[in-house]
């Protein structure tokens, strides 16, 4: 029978196996961004975030992307959304560079459980990705389309009043490539720290690894990122 744990292995062990077979190249990078919760009412949300991403820390573009998606609570623990996200891709040709289109339509559910006074989130996301092709170093008006799967699982333990310590894992995959060498797209792993501004306000410092897969290469990069957050909640649903 197949478990959890297997599963769990299995989508761990992906990574661990590419970069033992193909080489690997290495980079840094810098992530900005602003999050934004609107609570409607008790069951309806609207969550947006805004990013911009660097390589070889600053020196380079990476991504410029905005994404937006609705709500809807059935409990404190169980949460499904979907939304729209747009995203400029940065790719360097002979020192040229070219942002490219990418349309993100994605749903998601998570569910969250507490043991003590730690939270245990697990999310599941679908995204059906449009992607710009660049032909004869130019932008073109074709897309291709990907469609990818994504699991994570994501641990926090408040410190104190003020501080959260969080610890999760993220593996991305595109089924529809299971055959195939484009089946692993990414893993991240990450790790950072929370500090509460205000009741609606808090900001967030994370590191993290990532291993991402480009085919097309044959080479595994091997990112080091550091990630700095702003998350804001709006709350328009009735006190009691």
């Amino acid at each position: 029978m197949v478990t959890r744990q297997h599963i769990l292995f299995i989508f761990l062990f992906i990574p661990a196996a590419i970069n033992a077979q193909h080489k690997t190249v290495h980079d840094n990078l810098l992530w900005a961004g602003y999050y934004n919760t609107i609570q409607l009412n008790n069951r309806l949300s609207i969550v947006s975030d805004a990013q911009l991403r660097s390589r070889d820390w600053v020196n380079q573009w990476s991504q410029i992307l905005v994404r937006s998606g609705l709500s809807y609570s059935f409990n404190n623990n169980f949460v499904i959304t979907a939304g729209m996200a747009f995203f400029k891709n940065a790719q360097y040709l002979n020192k040229q560079l070219f942002l490219k289109n990418e349309w993100r339509p994605w749903q998601e559910f998570s569910y969250q459980t507490k043991y003590s006074k730690t939270n245990l989130t697990h999310r599941l996301r679908t995204e059906q990705r449009f992607l710009q092709q660049v032909l004869d170093n130019k932008l073109t008006d074709r897309y291709e389309y990907v469609f990818r799967l994504r699991y994570r699982i994501d641990w926090q333990l408040p410190l104190n009043e003020y501080l959260k310590f969080g610890l999760g894992n993220e593996v991305l995959v595109n089924p529809w490539h299971l055959q195939n060498n484009r089946f692993f797209d990414q893993n991240r792993t990450f790790a950072g720290i929370s500090f509460t501004v205000s009741p609606s306000t808090s900001l967030q410092v994370q590191y993290l690894k990532i291993f991402q897969w480009h085919s097309n290469l044959s080479e595994l990069e091997d990112q080091n990122i550091i990630r700095l957050n702003a998350n804001q909640k709006i709350n328009f649903k009735k006190k009691s």
